[in-house]
């Protein structure tokens, strides 16, 4: 499979378009292509055969069985993309020719575009990038006996000059739908919050500065302080005196959600009641997450094909979220919400396990007694949250198996969902319908104040209580707490040491969140700009453009000015080969020039279209006694012009240039001997 020089290029090229890949295609394939590759390592070859047409038989029904194993489906972007990996992995064991290098190499742009299918971000872009210089350079070394030095080099030049077409074409031909709009299969997005909350699940989260998901709001004048900014994603209301679930009933499901592109269900116009202010408008950016539920401030409604509202009010798609989402959200003032409580739902809202924590029972039962109503109750709960020695941190001690009266009556020291869990607890056993609420709290607003983002250190969980004559009342015991938490956020209180805990390790994650924080920050918003402004590029943008720069968006004007800039650009571009071509002479023919020149005194000049070892050979028939010196001469062209300079070839044409700098002492010689 050609020379050694080619053979590492390809095997380089390959596995740089596969890296992308390696972590979201099964483990058996990862390993499949890094044998094959090193199968065809020179070293490797001499010493073992290619294998014969039973193993890529055997190779190929393994591979579409593992696949099949791996998806549960041939079809699909990830069971596409590994069989094309498949396919490449199977080529280069029984590439034998420079043909069969060529169509790799084809494969390999092929399979560098699939990661678009999984991620459209300015680091993927950026790493596309390096591929396709990469792939260039190996198709340079194959057409050029050259080193892989040279070939960037050249790579670079060959993609520079199509840097400028590619500009015109972005912004001025027809924007097509992508082909990275395919829906992906479970596995592939990246998971936030799970579908139940148990002490220190989301103090995990709140230890890590991703992004969640941004948000556009329309009118900035309009958006509500920090403290107000809830945004719900799941209720939970089955508690089994350790972890909260969400209900249970068909009627709270996610896929009985009322969806957007259908009339509202009786219980929406029931069970609703807000008032005639017209809604706040916002969009929401959503990460991948695995998950069906959204996330919304209250109360919220989506014009978002595939967005409905659910019983319980937050927003949820029809599919769950592989890839980043975007929906638009109207927010609206709630006057009530479920002013009168179904018995079905106020069951749900008050069961509690049988046994277990005696002492908050027997304490929420009197404290209920004494207060004689739910707000007063409520009250006096959340002042005595404020009042005793509660702490909050992101390392919380272990609890027992009773562990609503372990916290609050022994370690006391606790993250959100502690707080959220106990006060939860105590309301239900005062029988009050509760629930808790999981989703984000707070937000800052990007570097450029352009939009709010949301992070997984604001993970929150609050509670949400039925009061008569006013419905569900938002309610959210971390506040009473530790209110710097809600008033400034989870970003400002991070920057308490104490907050992370005492051991070495909670030191460490302090000062990773302090110093890469920032760094993150930035980061992330370079990224939602490439997405905003060169990925989101469609269509509507394209129009806008136009109108700008055109003052219309008329079609044949736009075609006018995309083919006269491809016309002036290819025009500079010849003329910069050519002046380039003019300007850089090869070495070994500036010497045949300046003997030309030197012997042009003599009638001895070279002629128009002349070849030069026409030349030499015309000068042996002119000039036989020079014939020893121009034979030699005659030999250096031969083996310098069309060969790489390689040490070698350095040290002859040094030795070339000296037989030309003597040409003056040699005519004299030679013509003093005859």
């Amino acid at each position: 499979m050609t020379n050694l020089n080619t053979r590492y290029a390809l095997l380089l090229t390959l596995l740089v378009v596969m890296l992308p890949h390696a972590s979201r295609v099964p483990l058996w394939l990862n390993g499949a292509f890094i044998v094959s590759l090193l199968w065809r390592l020179p070293v490797i070859e001499q010493r073992l055969p290619l294998p014969n047409k039973w193993f890529k038989v055997l190779f190929v029904m393994g591979a579409l069985a593992g696949i099949k194993y791996s998806y549960n489906t041939w079809f699909g972007p990830e069971a596409g993309t590994s069989f094309l990996i498949v396919c490449i992995a199977l080529k280069l064991l029984e590439t034998k020719n420079e043909r069969d290098c060529y169509v790799l190499l084809t494969l390999s742009y092929f399979m560098l575009a699939t990661q678009f299918l999984f991620n459209q971000g300015l680091a993927s872009t950026l790493y596309a990038g390096l591929g396709v210089l990469c792939i260039t350079a190996a198709y340079v070394v194959f057409n050029q006996t050259i080193s892989l030095k040279h070939a960037f080099k050249k790579s670079l030049i060959l993609l520079g000059q199509a840097l400028p077409l590619m500009l015109i074409l972005f912004l001025f031909f027809p924007r097509l739908p992508p082909l990275w709009t395919f829906k992906l299969s479970e596995g592939t997005g990246k998971t936030g919050m799970t579908d139940n909350m148990s002490p220190g699940d989301l103090a995990k989260l709140s230890q890590s500065s991703e992004l969640a998901f941004r948000v556009e709001f329309a009118n900035k004048n309009q958006v509500p302080p920090k403290s107000e900014l809830y945004w719900r994603g799941l209720t939970l209301s089955r508690f089994d005196g350790k972890t909260w679930r969400p209900s249970n009933r068909a009627i709270l499901a996610d896929d009985n959600a009322a969806w957007s592109n259908y009339p509202l269900p009786m219980w929406a116009e029931t069970q609703i009641h807000i008032t005639k202010t017209p809604p706040k408008y916002y969009k929401v950016i959503l990460e991948p997450t695995d998950r069906v539920w959204l996330y919304s401030l209250a109360v919220p409604y989506s014009r978002t094909q595939g967005v409905g509202l659910s019983r319980d009010f937050r927003l949820v798609s029809q599919a769950p979220v592989f890839q980043r989402f975007t929906y638009d959200v109207m927010q609206y003032q709630a006057i009530a919400l479920d002013l009168e409580l179904p018995d079905w739902l106020r069951l749900d809202n008050l069961m509690l396990p049988e046994t277990g924590n005696p002492v908050a029972r027997q304490m929420a039962q009197q404290w209920r007694k004494y207060y004689g109503s739910d707000e007063a109750y409520i009250t006096a709960i959340l002042s005595w949250f404020r009042k005793s020695e509660f702490y909050y941190t992101l390392e919380p001690p272990l609890l027992g198996n009773n562990r609503i009266d372990d916290f609050l009556f022994k370690t006391k020291r606790g993250f959100c969902e502690h707080y959220s869990s106990s006060f939860a607890f105590l309301l239900r056993a005062a029988g009050i319908p509760t629930r808790v609420v999981v989703g984000y709290q707070g937000g800052e607003w990007s570097p450029n104040k352009d939009s709010w983002q949301v992070r997984q250190l604001d993970a929150h969980a609050w509670v949400e209580a039925w009061l008569p004559n006013k419905g569900w009342v938002m309610l959210d015991p971390t506040g009473a707490v530790a209110p710097e938490r809600i008033e400034n956020g989870m970003s400002d209180l991070a920057q308490n040491a104490e907050v992370w805990g005492n051991s070495a390790f909670s030191t460490f994650k302090y000062n990773n969140f302090k110093w890469f924080s920032q760094l993150r920050n930035m980061a992330d918003y370079i990224n939602y700009r490439w997405q905003k402004d060169i990925v989101g590029y469609d269509t509507e943008n394209q129009e806008q453009l136009l109108l700008k720069l055109l003052g219309d968006s008329s079609v044949w004007k736009r075609i006018a000015i995309m083919f006269g800039a491809l016309i002036i650009i290819a025009s500079l571009l010849a003329l910069w080969t050519i002046l380039k071509g003019q300007k850089r002479l090869n070495p070994v023919d500036k010497v045949i020039v300046r003997l030309s020149q030197q012997l042009a005194q003599r009638g001895l000049a070279r002629e128009q279209g002349e070849g030069v070892i026409a030349y030499l050979q015309r000068l042996e028939m002119h000039q036989p006694q020079w014939q020893p010196a121009l034979q030699q001469l005659q030999q250096y062209y031969c083996v310098l012009r069309y060969q790489p300079l390689t040490p070698e070839a350095q040290e002859q044409m040094k030795q070339m240039r000296d037989l030309f700098k003597k040409w003056p002492k040699y005519q004299a010689q030679k013509t003093k001997e005859l």
